[in-house]
């Protein structure tokens, strides 16, 4: 996006001035001027000047603020009413609704506005289970590796893990437990969803962790307005981050890192309470 001043439009409100984040924004000669070097072209000059003097010269169509906006209760029933679900029918889900989902993620704020959020949408079954079934083998050498007393942490290494964290008391427990499950046949993964999303980004950017994350909370929240059950799945999100293989297989390019897998689908059950959260722990100062 980049962006230019009409100067026949703009009245010199100062409006663009004062909400500029990188202050590329003066007022020279009677006239307004847009630096470049320092501009992250968030578009919020655009989006507050009054009278459209501000435009993007590629032609980029503009979206008006939609009203009314959802209830300050509708959408903290939203927020509380969604739960992760484990249990999907096996329905499909049509591509333009999963679309729509990308489409929630692709709003979100991301840090200096470098939007870095990239997807892999796996709705093949075959691939899905292949997925699946290169996760399952990480697990089983996992396990194997922390069974071993002589050598466990140069195993673990060799698979992409850090011999300390790997070795925590949740992994420790975890990861077995884990095995035994899908030897016993349960899909612990993708719980039989029709569709898995990774959400990646390079590492070179800027936050890209916590642009992954604004994107999954939209993507999850949308999907629950649509009546979409969904998952972040921890156990495969830890596993394409440890095993360049696995991304590789994927599509995903060298320089990036996976920071969340989520599935989704149509839930084969119902939730009808929202069950207590712990007391918020604030401190006011």
């Amino acid at each position: 996006m980049r962006l230019s001043v009409d100067p026949e439009r703009c009245t010199l409100c100062g409006a663009c001035v004062a909400t500029c984040p990188s202050d590329m924004i003066r007022r020279r000669d009677d006239r307004i001027k847009i630096g470049r070097v320092a501009c992250i072209e968030c578009g919020h000059c655009l989006a507050v000047c009054p009278t459209g003097a501000i435009v993007d010269e590629a032609g980029a169509a503009l979206q008006a603020v939609e009203a009314p906006l959802p209830s300050a209760d509708r959408l903290g029933s939203l927020i509380r009413k969604r739960r992760t679900v484990r249990r999907y029918k096996a329905d499909a889900v049509p591509r333009g609704l999963i679309g729509q989902l990308i489409e929630a993620a692709r709003w979100t704020p991301t840090a200096a506005n470098c939007q870095p959020q990239e997807y892999v949408i796996v709705a093949e079954a075959d691939t899905r289970n292949e997925l699946r079934a290169r996760i399952e083998e990480h697990y089983r050498a996992f396990a194997e590796a922390l069974a071993s007393k002589e050598n466990r942490a140069a195993r673990l290494t060799a698979l992409g893990l850090d011999p300390e964290a790997a070795t925590h008391s949740h992994a420790l427990a975890a990861v077995p437990a884990f095995v035994k499950s899908v030897d016993a046949g349960r899909d612990r993964l993708f719980f039989g969803a029709p569709v898995v999303i990774v959400i990646h980004a390079a590492a070179d950017q800027v936050m890209p962790e916590a642009a992954c994350a604004f994107a999954a909370l939209s993507l999850v929240l949308m999907a629950e307005a649509h009546g979409l059950g969904t998952c972040i799945t921890g156990f495969a999100s830890d596993a394409l981050r440890a095993r360049a293989d696995i991304r590789e297989w994927l599509g995903i390019p060298p320089g990036n890192q996976v920071h969340h897998v989520i599935v989704v689908g149509w839930p084969a059950e119902e939730f009808r309470t929202v069950p207590a959260r712990r007391p918020a722990r604030v401190q006011w100062r």
